[in-house]
């Protein structure tokens, strides 16, 4: 799961069906007949979608008898999996329908973070979330990094592969590492700031990257010693042979998530709301963990996840989140900044 990234994998932001759902009228909302209670539920794609298939869906038709239909973005969902950016544009744009929390009992599982309060109360709830750590081959380090500024360590030329342009989570990571968190990044010369440290960053890269794709490869074929990558994905290399190591720096992985929001022009409100309810159960939220690879939402203890299961996938230590306002405000800005940097 890249959130507010533009780029084709499970953490893109969702477009299609939502912003479509504007221009068209919204219909009567009713209880649909116990023998026609079904949901279309909209996911990030690939593996991940076929995840959902696999292994979340049966689990919640077996519990509540409400069949899902997975359907691609502009498939007409009763309910999609939102970035943290569009969630936001979307409540701007009138889009979301609001939850009733009585009828979504498991929300008090939530960390309040993970729960999006609009004008006409909650529109969007926390469904999974996904780190970006510190991806290593250990063999090429005496000791075990366990911060971010190994990344501007002198010595390390060609060494990272880190990711590109506006969208990458580098300007979190300088800020947090350098700069005492995400508050300098609401000002364009905070922004300034950022960038000109990331800048010091250019010798010791050799690959920066855009797709998730491009950056595995290079960790395959030994072209990078490290850098930034999705510690899910990074587990899954492992387990596939690779000689890596997702670490949780000291300053933090950087945390993103993927929201529920109901289009406002879906009927199908008392099922949206059984399927957000069963997804935020803890049960549920560790049966992610373990089939998906994605971090849970709540509370470690409620889940029965083991202390090497939790490892795997998330950290006690404080994440680093996204700075969603400070970059809807100001993509351009970065975008530029970013790119004059990379061309100097």
């Amino acid at each position: 799961m890249t959130g507010i990234f533009d780029r084709p994998s499970r953490r893109n932001v969702l477009k299609g069906a939502a912003i479509g759902a504007a221009t068209l009228a919204m219909p009567f909302v009713g209880r649909a007949s116990a023998s026609d209670r079904s949901l279309k539920v909209s996911t990030f794609g690939g593996t991940f979608q076929q995840s959902f298939i696999n292994d979340i869906y049966p689990a919640f038709e077996g519990a509540t008898g409400i069949k899902i239909e997975p359907v691609p973005r502009d498939g007409g969902a009763d309910l999609v999996t939102v970035s943290q950016a569009d969630v936001m544009r979307g409540a701007g744009a009138k889009l979301w329908r609001a939850f009733d929390p009585s009828g979504v009992p498991n929300l008090e599982f939530l960390d309040r973070r993970f729960v999006h309060q609009a004008d006409d109360g909650v529109d969007a709830i926390g469904g999974m979330a996904w780190y970006q750590t510190l991806v290593v081959n250990p063999e090429a380090f005496q000791s075990t990094p366990v911060s971010w500024k190994v990344l501007w360590e002198p010595g390390r030329e060609g060494a990272w592969g880190l990711s590109s342009g506006s969208r990458s989570t580098l300007f979190e990571i300088t800020a947090a590492t350098w700069f005492g968190g995400n508050a300098i990044l609401e000002s364009e010369e905070g922004i300034q700031q950022v960038v000109g440290k990331i800048d010091e960053l250019k010798p010791n890269v050799k690959l920066w990257w855009e797709s998730e794709g491009s950056m595995q490869t290079a960790y395959e074929n030994g072209d990078v010693v490290g850098g930034m990558y999705y510690n899910d994905m990074a587990n899954q290399m492992i387990r596939g042979g690779a000689e890596i190591r997702s670490i949780f720096p000291q300053e933090g992985g950087v945390i993103d998530f993927g929201s529920w929001c109901q289009p406002k022009t879906s009927a199908r409100v008392e099922e949206a709301r059984e399927f957000v309810n069963f997804m935020c159960a803890p049960s549920t939220q560790a049966l992610l963990t373990r089939k998906m690879g994605t971090a849970p939402l709540v509370d470690r203890r409620l889940t029965g996840l083991t202390d090497a299961e939790f490892a795997r996938v998330s950290s006690d230590r404080q994440p680093i989140a996204v700075a969603v306002q400070a970059r809807m405000r100001s993509l351009d800005f970065m975008r530029r900044e970013f790119a004059k940097m990379l061309t100097s």
